[in-house]
């Protein structure tokens, strides 16, 4: 078929339309489940944190890494991508900034954890341990974590708020009414 014939042979377009279609009435339950997933805190988090060099990131940060070339060094991304990420990860008050000077040299910036990337840990040791799993094959992930106490095999787990562990059968997600001064 030739270019001419190709260009005849296609549906042509409906004209747009003058005016828009009057809006279906609004269903409750409908506007009850858009507003829930707008207020989604794992949403949110992900939107944050859930893109691969972020969470990477954290890992290191939460390892003591805290250095731009360090970082570089382990995460073999590029300089602007994790300079965007640090940048980021900072506005949110994940990281915070510290300066150091090494003789000779000019001042530097080194990132350290603040107590919300602190409080990330379970959720990276939790990925870790769910891809040493599922990913990693039968001889497992390339690192464990362990209690410096102890030395024993530490674990992300399902706990209430007295200590005690709970089971996935034994989980139940209750909708909780805005708090006065949240969201």
């Amino acid at each position: 078929m030739t270019r001419s014939a190709a260009s005849t042979a296609r549906p042509s377009r409906p004209a747009p339309a003058s005016s828009p279609a009057p809006a279906p009435a609004a269903d409750p339950a409908a506007s009850l489940l858009e507003d829930q997933l707008r207020r989604c805190s794992i949403a949110a988090t992900l939107a944050l944190i859930g893109e691969k060099w972020s969470i990477l990131i954290l890992r290191d940060v939460l390892q003591g890494v805290s250095r731009f070339d360090d970082f570089l060094a382990r995460l073999h991304c590029s300089p602007a991508v994790l300079s965007a990420r640090l940048k980021t990860l900072t506005e949110a008050g994940l990281l915070r900034r510290e300066t150091y000077r090494e003789p000779g040299a000019r001042a530097r910036d080194a990132y350290r954890p603040t107590r919300a990337a602190v409080e990330l840990l379970p959720v990276i040791v939790g990925l870790m341990q769910w891809g040493d799993r599922h990913l990693a094959g039968e001889c497992g992930g390339p690192a464990e974590v362990r209690s410096t106490r102890s030395g024993l095999k530490v674990h992300a787990a399902l706990i209430d708020e007295a200590g005690t562990p709970v089971s996935p059968a034994e989980l139940k997600v209750v909708p909780v009414f805005p708090r006065e001064g949240k969201r």
